[in-house]
């Protein structure tokens, strides 16, 4: 295979795991401080300052730990521990982390109040200080009255948010899966609208391959390539998961289409495969929309030599899937920098919807990256895999 050497390579779109729920950065950010203001002047004048009897010196240093701890408990649990451990049921790792969390924040209470009791004369804080001092430093685990004591003085509020969050995220995840749901729904429905009789048209393309065999050899072998896309399209990609050999070798079927169409242009297209891929399952159609990009906006109306190059790659359950395409330059007119956003534009709803299923499918399992520049354009998949025979490692390289 031969190699293309890119210049000047900058990276166009980068696709997140999870979007955010506020896209604009800086609303988010004054919308949350706003929000914990709020919160620590609850702590302060109702929460502690009506039942709390201490001096305004101690409820100033309480109400502020109480909002910092409330806040650093939500944002680790919410955007690092449940996507990891609620999210995809690993109660066990999830029990851990809390009890990590339990561990840390009755230290941080211990030398809290050991502080404050130093600095000022409160009997309440004298008394909530010889919870702590009894139970010694490893109270969380010998003394169940000094545990229960700093978990109610740090959790209480942080569970509530917490809920409040995971319902969220819930509902968030449910609408997702019923769009895209609604989505395959509809293009189902379109392409059965628009559908001929596949029994009807199947035997029709065999009359056509039995009468042109003998007289167009190459002829006969694009009919029967085609009978096959639509074969794998009509009854073979309505299940969740599909061979990943089946579902490269429809992408083979659909590159050797497209050099028996473009035999009179030239245009040099490559396929370069390596692992076992038939060791793994993929979620059906999901590689051929970048294959039909490059197609369609590196190859049509192309007035210099165009290329197309497709790699699918297997190691350590790591499937990686590259195509990279010449951007067709016209003749006499001035090379210009690639806007930003020329790479989307480029991908279209194929790559956006491609996108959205990726995030549906394998969350946290994948990325995507698209790179453009004056002449390539390149789009690199990588997704982990689990292998259905764990013997099976990578193997011998196949083009």
């Amino acid at each position: 295979m031969s190699q293309v050497h890119i210049k000047s390579e900058e990276p166009v779109i980068r696709r997140p795991l999870a979007e955010s729920w506020i896209q604009d950065t800086h609303q988010q950010v004054i919308v949350q401080v706003l929000l914990w203001g709020v919160f620590g002047l609850f702590i302060r004048h109702v929460y502690l300052g009506k039942f709390y009897q201490a001096n305004d010196f101690t409820l100033n240093w309480l109400s502020l730990g109480v909002v910092l701890q409330t806040a650093a408990l939500y944002y680790v649990f919410s955007n690092y521990i449940f996507p990891r451990t609620i999210y995809v049921k690993k109660i066990g790792t999830f029990g851990l982390w809390f009890a990590i969390s339990h561990l840390v924040l009755y230290e941080v209470n211990y030398i809290q109040f050991n502080i404050l009791q130093r600095l000022t004369t409160v009997v309440r804080l004298e008394r909530d200080w010889g919870i702590f001092r009894e139970a010694g430093l490893l109270g969380f685990v010998t003394d169940w009255s000094a545990a229960f004591y700093s978990f109610f003085w740090s959790f209480p509020f942080a569970i509530m948010i917490l809920i409040v969050r995971a319902f969220g995220d819930i509902i968030k995840l449910r609408l997702e899966n019923y769009k895209l749901e609604k989505d395959k729904f509809s293009l189902e429905l379109d392409f059965l609208k628009a559908q001929v009789n596949p029994h009807f048209l199947f035997n029709t393309l065999n009359s056509v391959y039995a009468r042109v065999f003998d007289s167009d050899e190459q002829a006969a072998d694009l009919i029967l390539r085609l009978s096959e896309l639509m074969r794998y399209n009509l009854y073979e990609t309505d299940v969740d998961k599909i061979a990943l050999d089946k579902e490269l070798a429809y992408i083979q079927n659909y590159l050797n289409l497209e050099r028996n169409r473009l035999s009179d242009q030239y245009v040099v297209i490559e396929y370069e495969q390596s692992g076992r891929p038939e060791a793994y399952q993929i979620t059906p159609l999901l590689l051929i929309a970048f294959v039909e990009n490059a197609f369609k906006h590196g190859v049509k109306g192309a007035s210099e030599p165009a290329y197309v190059q497709v790699s699918a790659t297997l190691a350590n359950d790591q499937f990686v899937f590259r195509v990279e395409n010449s951007i067709p330059i016209k003749r006499h007119v001035p090379v210009v920098e690639l806007p930003q956003d020329s790479a989307k534009k480029s991908g279209g709803v194929g790559l956006d919807n491609v996108s959205r299923r990726l995030n549906a499918f394998y969350e946290n399992r994948h990325t995507l990256a698209v790179t453009a520049t004056e002449d390539t354009y390149v789009v690199a998949l990588t997704i982990q895999l689990n292998a259905l025979n764990k013997e099976i490692n990578a193997g011998t390289k196949s083009h």
